[in-house]
């Protein structure tokens, strides 16, 4: 409410300096009882009330001429705001695109990369059951060398008693 009553206060005073300015204008062209008017002279009211209806026409005039370059301005803007619209819409759009794009590439390199942890999984996984294998290998040599060495110390034993009783029995018959 108040914005408007500024506006109607500022188009009065526009008005009334266009009134002044056409009245010092044209002033050579009024009547007496105009001028009388204008300096403020005139006593009667109804003469000022013709006065001032003589004044209202080009008043009239220069609103109507007001109002239309407003209105034209008001176009102007609203055509304006429209283009402005189109071109907000289509970056909007284009940001949207481009963001698309930018998630789009970063998963492809998610994906990438996670291809890449797979493959080496994989491979990982190929080793360890490569070391598994080489493990048991050589977990069955160390059985078979164990079982050999547990042979070879059980034939050294026995072969330990026989020397011993080979050689008590030669010292029994060297005695």
């Amino acid at each position: 409410m108040a914005t408007e009553i500024d506006f109607l206060r500022d188009q009065n005073q526009r008005l009334n300096e266009t009134l002044r300015r056409y009245q010092m204008e044209n002033f050579f062209k009024y009547s007496t009882v105009q001028k009388g008017v204008f300096k403020g002279d005139g006593d009667d009211t109804l003469e000022n009330s013709a006065a001032d209806q003589s004044f209202l026409v080009p008043l009239i005039t220069e609103y109507d001429k007001h109002l239309e370059e407003l209105n034209g301005q008001l176009k102007y803007y609203q055509k304006q705001m429209g283009e402005m619209k189109l071109q907000f819409e289509n970056v909007t759009k284009e940001n949207e695109r481009s963001e698309l794009s930018r998630q789009k590439l970063h998963t492809q390199e998610l994906l990438s990369q996670l291809e890449m942890a797979n493959e080496k999984v994989v491979e990982n996984e190929k080793l360890i059951l490569e070391h598994q294998e080489k493990s048991n290998r050589l977990q069955r040599r160390l059985s078979e060398a164990e079982q050999r060495a547990a042979s070879a110390s059980q034939q050294l034993s026995v072969m330990t008693v026989q020397r011993r009783r080979a050689a008590s029995m030669m010292n029994l018959e060297n005695v």
